[in-house]
């Protein structure tokens, strides 16, 4: 017997969103609710789910995810992308600032990074690609303990679609670092950089107007601010001073604004985060259009399968999107390899 998709997509945004109604007069007890749908789905945790069911539940799991995750895409990725979301088939035309001519292109897919020559255009087409990502999740999770451990299947879906972004994102800037599409003069790598070395990259964007913006981890914020104050504290202002003191989040370096991104750990022992801490990107103030271009096309989609063996449920996510890299003149990466957890 089927369940109407559209009463549990509600219940779902619900719990999630810990907005759980109990309402005698209107039947609504949310909590005791979600609990038997789950049950109904996946029994006691130790038989095998009704295909059709087992579908549903995570359709409507993806499509929660997917309402979440926009928001998260859009912060996270806005300071690397312009980040767009289309309907599937929409051609898009994006334009190039002039003053910043692609020579190449690179455009990431689901098998790796191809190279496409477009010298003197300033405008590119967006194709999209498919990216998949996978992860897998225990019943007897849901069963057990059903609002927290569906509210975490929810949040892994969510951060899984950020990271596939990231990831492609990541790979796209090596490869324009080693082809040297993002100049050299961008790039500062090393072990123990300086404020000399933040500041020759501050320079060089300087000169496409505005004021820099350096995203990066807390540590690798924190490293060059101090850094600052120390070698020359003479010349720090007392409101730098009071912040490099007492803020948890400093949001100025010299003559950059620096963006402290959100890397939560992943792991139990607090030894891996979700992105690298040691390696951070200074963008030019005034370029309206970011490096990079991210553009999504409808929605995730899901494929299911259970392992007979273990009885995890697999999930194969599915999202169409074009992600490329425009022209690397306004991008600089500072790393360094001393920085660590």
């Amino acid at each position: 017997m089927g369940y109407d998709s559209t009463k549990l997509k509600g219940l779902f945004s619900r719990v999630h969103n810990n907005k759980m109604i109990e309402d005698k007069e209107k039947g609504l007890f949310d909590e005791k609710d979600i609990k038997a749908y789950v049950k109904k789905v996946f029994n006691d945790g130790g038989s095998t789910p009704d295909p059709s069911l087992l579908h549903q539940f995570n359709t409507l799991v993806v499509e929660t995810a997917d309402e979440i995750a926009k928001p998260m895409v859009t912060n996270m990725l806005g300071y690397f992308a312009n980040v767009d979301q289309k309907p599937r088939g929409q051609v898009v035309q994006i334009n190039i600032p002039k003053k910043n001519k692609a020579k190449v292109i690179w455009s990431a897919n689901g098998s790796g990074v191809d190279l496409v020559r477009v010298a003197g255009k300033d405008k590119e087409m967006a194709a999209p690609a498919t990216f998949s990502t996978g992860f897998y999740y225990e019943p007897i999770d849901l069963v057990t303990d059903t609002v927290a451990a569906f509210r975490e299947l929810v949040n892994d879906v969510a951060n899984a679609k950020v990271r596939l972004y990231l990831d492609e994102i990541y790979k796209l800037v090596d490869a324009a670092i080693a082809s040297r599409k993002i100049p050299t003069a961008n790039v500062a790598d090393g072990s123990g950089l300086t404020t000399a070395d933040y500041n020759k990259v501050a320079s060089t964007l300087q000169r496409y107007g505005g004021r820099p913006v350096f995203v990066a981890d807390t540590l690798l914020i924190d490293h060059f601010a101090q850094d600052k104050a120390g070698s020359q504290p003479e010349l720090v202002p007392e409101n730098v001073k009071e912040e490099l003191y007492t803020s948890l989040n400093i949001t100025n370096i010299g003559r950059t604004t620096a963006v402290n991104l959100t890397n939560p750990f992943t792991d139990g022992t607090n030894t891996k985060t979700e992105l690298p801490v040691n390696r951070g990107y200074m963008f030019a103030g005034s370029v309206t259009q970011k490096p990079l271009s991210v553009i999504e096309y409808g929605g995730m989609r899901q494929f299911t399968e259970q392992n007979p063996e273990d009885e995890r449920v697999k999930i194969k996510l599915v999202q169409e999107a074009s992600v490329k890299f425009l022209f690397g003149e306004a991008i600089g990466v500072l790393e360094d390899d001393a920085i660590t957890l």
